[in-house]
């Protein structure tokens, strides 16, 4: 309020409604990792790229670009009709990049154990494999090809589970 003809009011301290670090409930937010910021616009890229697709072959189901998109796109089995698929995969991936955003520590979990559980899987079938004396063995490109995904995914694993900041950014409380 402005001073009325040179007098000097008094303007009681106006109550702040926001989280306050004085009364305790401010929670300072770590910044997201690099890689999950981009993982996170993967995620709605590709969101963005399912949605267009399933216009696409919505509105003109029987073009040439409808056609190349269903045959090359989509990877669900026939029951199920390309434009349905194109929009549940839209509404997912939009769904996990939300998540992802919003810094859900589940979200974070389930990566790390669906990336972890695969390595192990993958190792297990393998040493099994070679434990039974394969019919078909790999070539040399599959194998290598094998080894690559599991160390991707051992990657993905460890990078979520120790990389310094990880836990401060996915707070599971935030009273912590």
């Amino acid at each position: 309020m402005p001073p009325r003809d040179g007098i000097k009011t008094y303007v009681p301290h106006q109550q702040q409604t926001g989280p306050v670090r004085d009364r305790g409930d401010y929670v300072e937010r770590i910044k997201l990792p690099l890689l999950i910021r981009l993982f996170v616009w993967l995620l709605v890229f590709r969101s963005a790229v399912s949605l267009i697709f399933a216009l696409i072959v919505g509105l003109a189901p029987d073009t040439a670009v409808a056609n190349f998109v269903s045959t090359n796109f989509d990877a669900w089995p026939r029951q199920m009709p390309p434009e349905a698929v194109f929009y549940v995969s839209a509404f997912l991936y939009g769904l996990t990049a939300w998540r992802w955003y919003s810094r859900d520590w589940r979200a974070r979990w389930v990566v790390m154990f669906l990336s972890g559980a695969t390595a192990a899987k993958m190792l297990g079938n393998f040493v099994a494999d070679r434990a039974a004396g394969s019919p078909t063995p790999m070539t040399q490109n599959q194998e290598a090809s094998f080894f690559v995904s599991v160390m991707i995914n051992l990657a993905i694993c460890g990078y979520l589970a120790f990389y310094p900041g990880m836990a401060q950014a996915f707070k599971e409380t935030p009273w912590d």
